[in-house]
């Protein structure tokens, strides 16, 4: 408002001064009373959007904790508002000046960095990882560091491995060179690098800790001096001290039985997660790598630009970032969530338009609300978000029934809460009455997501800017075998702990370092799934004897976990007598 009133009241004194002849001054006014008029309707057109912005964003009320939603708009910040508490114990009003953390949304900032450092000369995304870090010496595929950056290294979560061994109940991981030792000590991929991408926060510990090794500098340092000043990002810090008292920052809290509850982050793990900023910053972030002020053109094709997988496919992950749409019609977005936080960066570079929302609650993870990408949707032309063209592909129709029959049947998985039901058509298989486009001899295309049948009685789901869903063929072997061949202590040399089988009320309960225990329900031949917080499939692994000799763990992002049964009696932990 003041811009236009300062513009107008120039250009007005400009008329007086060049103008002497009636008619002339006339048309001046003229032009200025349709500049008021054009700046009336504008005035009205703002109104409504902030009305309309305010409807979408009216989920938080005043006595609970809150967000911050800020919108630019072509380079200028045209909302910004904040609502709820910032600390419920207190009652500290949330303001847009309030410190949440970004949860992985991070991710883009450390990318930033490793881009930067490329673009001085100091490494090149090329590089091995093991010339950083040794020990990824050992596998028979070189990791590279794009890999790490588009999540397509194939290194395990670091967070599902310590979960086995008792993170964070029992085991205390503090910084990022801890993360690194488990890291270091996985002894298998998930894949091969370039295969496929799997997300994994360890590739930005990696990278974070690369940066510090070959700048010199801690990533605090570093992206302050070459990322957060020169986009005036003046809120912007890294929790690498989570004791550190930090002034205007908020307190996370989750939801437990309707009540909100502390849930903060008690680490100080960074790059991969751990910043603090604001939904302001945010913005100003995005209008500074998107007009092109983090090192020109060239490093913004490299920000955004997508890697190709070694079968040539694209992989949607660019750097820190999931990029979608058309080449006239990209959305770059990121969600974030750590502890009770969660935050969600979208911008529409063609239609000029960011919106940064951040949250200290995570009560909305159950609605399905999406405000940040609502209010995209509501400020950019219907036609933005219109499919790009999809290439048709190519079917193969020609199929032998016994190829097919082999994948028919009903798959479950402990990563996902919804079974798939494969079925055998007139056409070929189906699901849900849908056919399943065949493209390869055990790939099939499903309205753009791929069904893949490559391992035996195994599928895998890959939607398109997602990662794989690793389901097991059901059968009804495993029912009659019981419980006590499985029973047992196993160990694992990667994750550091044991986990104890033992039946309990004719139930196998699998126990882990913690103490957690986890029911082990029976879908397949020597195959479970946990019934608890873990969300891990347990297979038993026999000898040629057919002896059961390992436990083979898998969570969604850390696969093939191996447990050695050890040899001789065991007592489970705790002293519970098993049946």
């Amino acid at each position: 408002m003041m811009m236009i009133k300062r513009y107008l009241k120039i250009v007005w004194s400009s008329c007086i001064v060049t103008t002497f002849a009636f008619g002339r001054m006339l048309a001046c006014t003229f032009s200025l009373i349709n500049m008021l008029l054009s700046f009336t309707a504008w005035s009205q057109d703002a109104k409504y959007i902030t009305q309309k912005i305010d409807s979408i964003a009216n989920l938080y009320d005043p006595d609970k904790p809150g967000a911050q939603l800020s919108v630019l708009l072509n380079g200028q910040l045209i909302y910004s508002k904040a609502w709820g508490l910032a600390e419920l114990e207190h009652r500290v009003t949330l303001t847009t000046g309030t410190l949440i953390e970004a949860g992985s949304v991070s991710k883009q900032f450390t990318a930033a960095a490793i881009l930067l450092l490329e673009k001085q000369g100091k490494l090149s995304l090329n590089d091995h990882v093991s010339e950083y870090f040794p020990a990824f010496g050992m596998y028979r595929h070189p990791i590279l560091i794009r890999h790490l950056i588009h999540h397509t290294s194939g290194i395990r979560e670091w967070s599902d491995v310590a979960e086995l061994g008792g993170w964070p109940n029992t085991l205390r991981i503090m910084s990022n060179q801890e993360v690194a030792t488990i890291i270091g000590r996985q002894k298998k991929l998930n894949s091969i690098p370039g295969e496929r991408f799997q997300y994994s926060n360890s590739n930005y510990i990696l990278l974070a800790l690369i940066v510090e090794k070959v700048s010199g500098l801690s990533l605090a340092a570093f992206t302050d001096q070459f990322i957060f000043k020169p986009a005036g990002m003046q809120h912007t810090q890294w929790r690498t001290n989570y004791q550190k008292v930090v002034s205007a920052r908020s307190q996370a809290y989750d939801v437990k039985n309707g009540n909100f509850q502390l849930a903060m982050p008690e680490n100080n793990i960074h790059g991969s997660g751990g910043l603090l900023t604001t939904a302001e910053d945010l913005t100003k972030w995005s209008g500074f790598y998107l007009s092109g002020k983090l090192g020109g053109e060239s490093m913004f094709t490299r920000q955004t630009g997508l890697d190709t997988l070694n079968n040539g496919d694209l992989n949607q992950y660019a750097a820190g970032m999931f990029v979608s749409g058309g080449s006239t019609k990209r959305i770059f977005q990121h969600g974030g969530a750590t502890a009770g936080y969660r935050a969600k960066l979208v911008s529409l570079p063609d239609a000029g338009i960011s919106v940064a929302w951040l949250s200290n609650t995570s009560m909305l993870d159950t609605t399905g609300k999406d405000l940040a990408m609502d209010v995209a949707t509501l400020l950019a032309s219907p036609s933005y978000f219109d499919s790009a063209p999809h290439t048709q592909i190519e079917a193969k129709p020609d199929f032998k029934p016994e190829e097919l029959t082999a994948y028919v049947g009903l798959y479950k998985s402990s990563h996902s809460g919804r079974d798939v039901q494969i079925e055998m058509g007139t056409n070929g298989l189906e699901m849900s009455g849908n056919a399943l486009r065949r493209i390869k001899k055990s790939q099939f295309d499903y309205y753009g997501i791929l069904f893949s049948f490559e391992q035996a009685n195994q599928l895998t789901i890959i939607p398109p800017s997602s990662e794989p869903m690793h389901y097991h063929l059901t059968d009804s072997a495993g029912s009659t075998i019981p419980h006590q061949v499985y029973l047992g202590h196993y160990y694992s040399d990667e994750v550091k702990a044991s986990i104890i089988i033992k039946s309990v009320n004719k139930k196998l309960i699998a126990q882990f370092v913690s103490g957690d225990e986890c029911d082990l329900t029976n879908h397949f031949k020597d195959g479970f799934i946990s019934s608890c917080d873990l969300k891990a499939d347990f297979f038993f692994k026999r000898d040629k004897h057919g002896k059961v000799t390992n436990l083979d763990v898998s969570t969604q992002r850390a696969l093939h976990i191996n447990f050695i049964k050890q040899a001789g009696s065991y007592r489970p932990l705790g002293g519970q007598t098993s049946e």
